[in-house]
């Protein structure tokens, strides 16, 4: 089956049209914030870009994996959405399994007991806590933890009044309050295995030896020691919410009917999570507001980021930006037309100057789709219905994730990325207002990804975690934006590697010591030879 979406000139010269359509205005013209929209509305897909289903997966027709991603970026993350629900992603490893807090040595041909062997059948029932796991291979699959960043949901306050940085970007609120869940897929998940990446010794290790080897004049063995995924690895990272927090938000509610409180117009996916019977675990229901996705279809990655359509603040600043999955209203937005595949910010002038007519945000508000006009495209309708997603009536069982939930239909595209900068050197960038609250408008997947790195010791260099020095209005610290700065990675004086990269995977935070030397995050030794694993 073929789904084609166009998107390209006819498209935006149809939207043109519409210009007639335009209501009243109270301004003369577009001002400066809607003129300013042209950095942030870029088309992303060709005109000529398709998604084709063969045997239940989706990917874009016609084309490789590589320039699919490349070149209808917007279409191929509605593909590969649909894959991973179709796969159940929720069932892959997350890295509370993948980077143990205890970890043991890989096993090798010098280490051959009280170690982890990537090769060892998994042994069904209780699942390993000392090796990376693959939740997947175990039956039963171990349960999601249900912390939200060690912050019980029954000490949520309303901050509202109290903070007013809250009520101007409500989701920074909500940010620090989330569980953040990474599922990384089987691929991604044996590459960190076998590659010994799960503990700091394997992370110090490599940077270790790329150093040697370059101090050896081995350049090629250097190179050979970087890090680089396999093609097919996939990563979901998805927020949640107690339901404690939304209720107190006023973001959910009784519904008649059901036992589960939720959004009578746009229902949220909601799963109940027991956790693992830790003292700080907060069992109960958990609704998820956004996600952030990459694959490994690009070097850098192909990112895009997903927001359940009442989150507040939803296209602030930096507006949404979506070619295949949703029409909106070109001229909803009095005095420009964006075409169909772009919504802008929420602005309102300012009449509080002598002199002028400035237009400012309009934050933390709802992007209604009576407002927007956003409808479903007839070619994401036809891909939901082939892969199964969202097929049934009502949830089936709010207890758990599930593809058929229709509740799939109420999360949009925020935006994708697949590049530091555009081909006219503007950095690029995209967040959710969730995932990136405080911070949206600086937000960059691939620059913030790029610093992952590790230094001798295993340790992050950079654990401001894209962090860069400059605050934003509220006070919250902007993310770096653009291309990478080499300083981030390499000494030039010899050269020397001060920072590995590790392939833009932020996970590494997680790693602990096998043999920990005190408590200053260094471990007691580190192998003289990582291990380097085919990625075949």
């Amino acid at each position: 089956m073929m789904i084609t979406r166009f998107t390209g000139p006819s498209a935006i010269l149809a939207a043109v049209a519409g210009l007639a359509a335009l209501p009243v205005q109270a301004q003369d013209g577009p001002n400066g914030l809607q003129k300013f929209m042209l950095y942030r509305s870029f088309v992303q897909d060709a005109d000529t870009c398709a998604v084709t289903v063969e045997n239940g997966t989706a990917a874009i027709a016609g084309i490789n994996a590589v320039s699919g991603a490349a070149t209808c970026p917007d279409a191929f993350a509605w593909a590969q959405l649909t894959n991973a629900v179709a796969a159940e992603f929720w069932t892959w490893g997350i890295d509370q399994t993948i980077w143990p807090e205890s970890p043991l040595p890989l096993c090798s041909a010098e280490v051959t007991s009280n170690c982890c062997d990537p090769d060892a059948a998994p042994v069904q029932g209780d699942q390993p806590t000392q090796c990376p796991v693959f939740r997947a291979d175990y039956d039963p699959i171990s349960p999601l933890p249900a912390t939200p960043n060690g912050k019980p949901a029954q000490g949520v306050i309303n901050h509202r009044g109290l903070v007013p940085a809250d009520e101007i970007d409500p989701g920074r609120l909500l940010r620090d309050l989330e569980l953040e869940l990474v599922f990384r897929n089987k691929s991604m998940t044996d590459y960190i295995y076998r590659n010994d990446l799960y503990s700091r010794e394997g992370l110090g290790a490599r940077n270790r030896a790329q150093n040697a080897a370059i101090k050896a004049g081995d350049i090629a063995g250097a190179h050979a020691l970087e890090v680089r995924f396999p093609i097919d690895a996939v990563m979901v990272k998805a927020d949640f919410l107690h339901q404690d927090i939304l209720m107190d938000q006023g973001l959910i509610q009784d519904i008649d009917g059901s036992d589960v409180p939720n959004n009578p117009d746009y229902p949220y996916l909601t799963v109940y999570l027991d956790g693992d019977g830790g003292e700080e675990q907060v069992p109960g229901y958990y609704y998820m507001l956004a996600m952030t996705n990459a694959s490994k279809d690009l070097p850098t990655w192909h990112w895009y980021a997903m927001e359940h359509v009442a989150n507040q603040g939803r296209c602030d600043y930096i507006g949404c930006n979506d070619s295949f999955g949703y029409d909106a209203n070109p001229t909803a937005q009095a005095g420009a037309n964006f075409g169909t595949g772009f919504i802008p910010p929420k602005i309102e002038l300012n009449d509080d100057k002598v002199t002028g007519n400035d237009p400012l945000f309009v934050s933390g508000e709802v992007y209604d789709p009576a407002e927007t006009g956003e409808e479903i495209t007839a070619e994401l309708q036809a891909l939901f219905q082939e892969m199964g997603i969202a097929t049934a009536a009502t949830d089936p069982d709010p207890r758990t994730i599930s593809a058929e939930d229709p509740a799939w239909k109420n999360y949009r595209l925020k935006g994708t990325q697949t590049s530091f900068t555009t081909a006219t050197g503007l950095p690029t960038g995209t967040g959710a207002t969730i995932t990136e609250g405080g911070f949206v408008n600086s937000a960059s997947c691939t620059t913030c990804h790029s610093q992952a790195a590790a230094d001798e010791d295993g340790t992050s260099t950079l654990a401001g975690v894209g962090a860069g020095w400059r605050p934003n209005l509220l006070g919250y610290q902007q993310v770096e934006m653009g291309t990478p700065n080499p300083s981030w990675f390499y000494g030039v004086g010899g050269p020397t590697v001060t920072a590995t990269q590790v392939d833009f995977i932020w996970g590494i935070l997680n790693a602990a010591c096998q043999d920990p030397a005190g408590n200053h995050g260094t471990c007691t030794s580190y192998p003289d030879a990582p291990t380097i694993a085919s990625t075949d």
